[in-house]
């Protein structure tokens, strides 16, 4: 009965995933129903241990597999506040866990162009804000917290809105100021 589950759940899902041949882990697409939840956060006690550490690793190595800036555990089906991030090559690859973001609205926006790994081939332009404050913990468990600005924040607020169950393409979609009921007709050809 649980073998009928998992293949009926697998075919279900299979057109939402992405490998990468040298990634551990795989990356759900656009259509998945993780992607829509807002995630949990992650105690003290799993990230001390050696599966989440583990986690963090392989996050690290499918992100650069995939030729991505940032991955976030929902991306790969797990619902945990986490996500990885380089958006720096001067810099090594980071954790980002339990993250909480304040925008700094006074500085203001810019239209940012972005692509998603769970939305593969696009690429949408999206407003975010240019600096913002972060609190977190990193994979040791250290509280931090940082003011970022530039491609940095960017990256920030792209990964930090998989943790809430939002793409990139809601944004563009929301930019776009359309009304609940609005309806599109395709014209016959």
């Amino acid at each position: 009965m649980y073998f009928i589950f998992a293949l009926i759940s697998l075919s279900t899902f299979a057109h939402t995933l992405s490998h990468y041949p040298d990634a551990p882990l795989e990356i759900i697409k656009v259509g998945h129903p993780t992607l829509r939840l807002t995630a949990e956060s992650v105690s003290t006690q799993e990230i001390e241990s050696e599966e989440f550490q583990k986690l963090i690793d392989d996050l690290i190595i499918t992100m650069k597999d995939a030729s991505g800036v940032g991955l976030a555990a929902p991306q790969v089906n797990i619902s945990k506040r986490l996500f990885v991030m380089k958006p720096s090559m001067f810099k090594k690859a980071e954790a980002i866990i339990n993250p909480v973001v304040e925008y700094l609205v006074d500085y203001g926006t810019k239209i940012s162009t972005e692509g998603c790994l769970s939305i593969p081939g696009k690429q949408f332009k999206v407003e975010r804000y240019k600096k913002l404050h972060i609190h977190y913990q990193d994979r040791k468990g250290d509280d931090r917290f940082e003011k970022a600005s530039g491609f940095r924040a960017v990256v920030i607020q792209h990964e930090y809105d998989h943790l809430n169950g939002n793409l990139i393409s809601d944004i563009f979609l929301k930019s776009l100021n359309l009304e609940d009921d609005f309806e599109f007709v395709v014209p016959r050809m």
